[in-house]
């Protein structure tokens, strides 16, 4: 009989184990862009200088800033509104795309030439012409000046680099001519280029200005990337910075890798 009942009795369920390792929130891109611009402007620091970085995630719209909206020496980054505006002026058919225009194009992009840039700002009608046209598509922080003496804010350049990409200032024809000799560039391995991935497509810009006695005016370098299936600007301008072309070099290699990281999480 005793048996009879205790067959009766349901067996009791083993208890689901309890979770002791509760899930952790995803770390958001924004939280990221914005912990590693903390600790770059801390490796700035350590090198005497400044540094102005703004940060877009084209794709998803995420940016950050550090000292965005600081006026700061372009160097040879100017010579990208220069390109822009060559390009749009041929675009309106105000300046024809010759084999001396070509020339210059490369030269200046390609080996840092001022006097080719100083030529081609010529074409446009001079400085003050430039940048009134600057100004009339809308980036009136960034101001061209014979001799890579202009200077910009880099939310003001990061904001020409998302409108080139996404199209908004060029055809496509010159678009995609402009992309392809900045993603050629060679010169500055050590920055922009060095953070990302070799198979990471990059096009970009550096600038560099000495000051002599082992300090540099700007070690500059802006360009668009192809990064875990985004569009990411990286802007990346660091003034009076002592210690060696290395670690100056270095210290914009880390923007890009805090790029790849924050694009591989969530916005």
């Amino acid at each position: 009989m005793i048996a009879w009942l205790l067959a009766a009795i349901p067996p009791v369920p083993t208890p689901v184990p309890f979770n002791i390792n509760p899930t952790v929130a995803p770390i958001s891109e924004r939280a990221i862009l914005e912990k590693g611009l903390g600790d770059a402007e801390g490796r700035a620091k350590t090198l005497g200088g400044t540094l102005g970085v703004t940060i877009v995630d084209v794709t998803t719209g995420v940016s950050a800033a550090l000292n965005g909206d600081e006026n700061l020496p372009m160097a040879g980054v100017q010579h990208l509104p220069i390109a822009m505006l060559v390009y749009h002026a041929v675009d309106a058919g105000r300046l024809q795309m010759t084999h001396d225009t070509h020339g210059l194009l490369s030269r200046m992009l390609d080996d840092d030439d001022d006097i080719a840039g100083d030529s081609l700002l010529d074409a446009l009608g001079g400085s003050e012409s430039a940048n009134a046209q600057l100004r009339a598509l809308g980036y009136p922080a960034i101001f061209l000046a014979p001799g890579g003496a202009g200077y910009a804010t880099p939310r003001a350049l990061a904001s020409l680099l998302a409108d080139i990409t996404n199209g908004k200032l060029l055809k496509p024809a010159s678009t995609k001519a402009l992309l392809n000799e900045l993603t050629g560039m060679r010169r500055a391995p050590g920055r922009l280029r060095a953070g990302f991935a070799p198979n990471v497509t990059l096009a970009h810009v550096p600038g560099t200005l000495s000051g002599g006695d082992d300090v540099n005016i700007a070690t500059d370098d802006a360009g668009v990337a192809s990064v875990n299936g985004r569009t990411v600007v990286v802007v990346a301008m660091l003034q009076a910075a002592h210690g060696g072309d290395a670690r100056r070099d270095a210290v914009i290699a880390g923007l890009a890798m805090i790029a790849t990281q924050a694009t591989s999480t969530n916005p």
